[in-house]
């Protein structure tokens, strides 16, 4: 008789069918889990991290920097350069010591990758070496598989076609100060990147936030062996902003080599909207040589030399205004009414003040002379006598009207504000009272009175337009800014100007040899000669005696006559008299830009002239 299996007995047995199944592909799935997450773990582990994704940070494309015509002053080139991956390298030491046999490696930069990784937890990409020659390029990628740590990347060098003839004013770039950037600023990041440079001087720092752009973000697939398998994903970044300077190119160039060998300064504007052409300080540096790592050798060069090319003169030298100083000199009488241009003053070579005896340049004297022939033949007993009738305070107010005495806002960084002094400045560093001498010394430019050649331009370029508060630019911008005027009548301004026209335009004047000739371009100026220290012997010929004891030598001057365009200063560090070592200077530097408007080349560079032998050094 056949037994009946119940439904209750039939379900006990499919279930145990069913449990035993399950147990069993259970204990095979824990197996298998086992095996590959712990008997086979290290394997895995490798092969997962074989291919993986690796996110790399991209620098931004440095923004140009343009002169007023779109000419490059700055650009970026490219750069071939060699890096360590430390990341995929097992010893980087043995890789790098191989790699030499290769590719000539500077064996300092190698100690210190090696220094650098050991010292980080995380190291990046460690530059071995850049600017790769292409004999270099095709040397490594013959042997490219042997090192899969090792890899070429291209990179932007900034250069600069000008080189030292621009290097105050452009400045240089050089890699990020990580002591004063913070975890969340993107300079921060950007840092990590072994040849990421920043603006550190000149226009360079000035508009570094518009010129540096934003990082973007590269995604890459590398294989075990740490090579790049394909691109996943880029997030593009922003580039830097393409600048427009106000700066011309050409005339850049021709005033920074016509002020040569010297230690000298040239500074060009335009009189009503405040454009800066030229901005030249020399001697100077090349600053392709920071971008491409400056030697110790030439940094020991540049900071040994006695005429200093590491300083921007013409905005952080300092020096006594001289008889330059006798235009502001001239309007603070006007403005004070203790003169008439047509008054006249008899000079015979010396001024009494109590028992002290001030001398003019010329011994002998001047003779009669309105204000008019004391600016054209520089008289200083003139002036000594306008010093005494003002008193310090009408000087210094019209000193500082006209823009000397603070800093004239340009933007760069190292800009000195001189000294207009007074009773109070002196007090204030513990120097005592003003005294009438006082007074007297800072009557032709000297004593107290300090300037710097960008604020005697602004002071050249307010007179020369009429007498409004034109400030200085250097991005360009075709809006022409509505400057205040200074309030200063324009009678007073005329008769300056009929002053500063004989000095180049009439016979006598102190600048006559070095007029402009072309009657379409004339230049108005002034001669100056900054006494730094007292000579010995009155007269004293200037060549005389070692340079760094001559005096410094000054010209300011605007073109054309008919209608002021342009206003510049020139200072020649120790270079004897204004009337034969910067007169000469700011006139090719007048003719120049004058020419380059009209389409026209202008003057070549001359020979520079000696000095002259003779008692006429203002």
């Amino acid at each position: 008789m056949t037994k009946t299996l119940t439904p209750k007995r039939l379900f006990t047995r499919r279930a145990i069918v069913f449990g035993a199944a399950n147990v069993a592909a259970m204990s095979v799935l824990l197996g298998k889990l086992y095996y590959l997450q712990f008997l086979r773990a290290a394997e895995y582990k490798n092969l997962a991290e074989g291919n993986r994704v690796k996110v790399s940070l991209v620098a931004p494309v440095r923004g140009l920097i343009l002169d007023r015509k779109g000419v490059g002053l700055a650009s970026n080139q490219k750069n071939f350069r060699l890096y360590l991956d430390p990341e995929t390298a097992s010893d980087p030491a043995d890789v790098l010591k191989s790699l030499t046999t290769v590719i000539a490696l500077n064996e300092d930069r190698v100690n210190q990758v090696l220094d650098d990784i050991r010292s980080t937890r995380y190291p990046p990409p460690a530059m071995l070496k850049e600017h790769l020659t292409w004999d270099e390029l095709a040397q490594f990628e013959f042997y490219k598989l042997n090192y899969p740590e090792v890899y070429v990347d291209i990179g932007q060098v900034r250069f600069y076609p000008l080189a030292d003839k621009a290097a105050h004013l452009l400045g240089y770039v050089s890699a990020v100060d990580k002591n004063k950037t913070n975890d969340k600023d993107d300079l921060q990041k950007l840092s990590r990147l072994p040849d990421f440079k920043i603006g550190k001087t000149g226009v360079e720092e000035m508009l570094e936030h518009d010129l540096q752009g934003v990082s973007g973000t590269r995604q890459t697939e590398v294989n075990v062996h740490g090579l790049g398998v394909r691109e996943l994903g880029r997030k593009e970044g922003k580039a830097g902003k393409d600048i427009r300077l106000t700066i011309d190119y050409k005339l850049q160039e021709y005033a920074s080599a016509r002020l040569g060998s010297e230690s000298a300064a040239a500074v060009v504007m335009n009189v009503h909207n405040g454009d800066v052409l030229a901005l030249a300080s020399m001697p100077a540096y090349d600053p392709n040589s920071f971008s491409k790592g400056i030697t110790s050798k030439y940094w020991g060069e540049l900071q040994a030399n006695p005429r200093v090319p590491l300083m921007n003169k013409a905005l952080s030298g300092q020096y006594p205004p001289g008889s330059t100083f006798k235009l502001s000199m001239a309007l603070a009488a006007l403005d004070a009414k203790v003169v008439s241009p047509l008054a006249t003053v008899f000079c015979n070579g010396h001024f009494m003040y109590g028992n002290h005896n001030f001398t003019c340049w010329k011994t002998s004297g001047h003779g009669t002379v309105s204000m008019r022939e004391a600016i054209q033949q520089s008289c200083d007993v003139y002036f000594y006598t306008m010093a005494e009738r003002l008193g310090i305070d009408n000087i210094a107010d019209m000193a500082r009207k006209l823009g000397l005495g603070k800093s004239t806002g340009l933007g760069l960084t190292g800009e000195k504000n001189g000294i207009v002094p007074d009773d109070n400045w002196k007090r204030g560093r513990g120097a005592g009272a003003w005294m009438g001498g006082d007074t007297i010394s800072v009557g032709i430019g000297q004593g107290y009175i300090i300037s710097t050649p960008i604020q005697l331009a602004v002071m050249t370029a307010r007179i020369a337009n009429g007498g409004f508060m034109v400030k200085p630019r250097l991005v360009a911008d075709d809006k022409v800014p509505d400057f205040a005027s200074l309030g200063i009548s324009q009678d007073h301004i005329n008769a300056v100007h009929e002053g500063m026209n004989a000095v180049c335009n009439v016979q006598g004047g102190t600048a006559y040899a070095h007029r402009i000739k072309d009657e379409r371009f004339l230049m108005a100026g002034k001669t100056g000669t900054s006494q730094f220290k007292k000579l010995v012997a009155h007269g004293i010929v200037q060549e005389h005696i070692p340079w760094e004891q001559r005096y410094h030598a000054w010209f300011v001057g605007f073109a054309p006559v008919a209608a002021p365009k342009y206003a510049a200063a020139v200072i020649v560090e120790h270079g004897g008299g204004g009337a034969a070592a910067a007169a000469p200077i700011v006139s090719d530097i007048l003719l120049k830009i004058q020419s380059i408007d009209a389409g026209e080349e202008g003057p070549p560079l001359p020979e520079v002239p000696k000095p002259q032998d003779d008692d006429q050094i203002d």
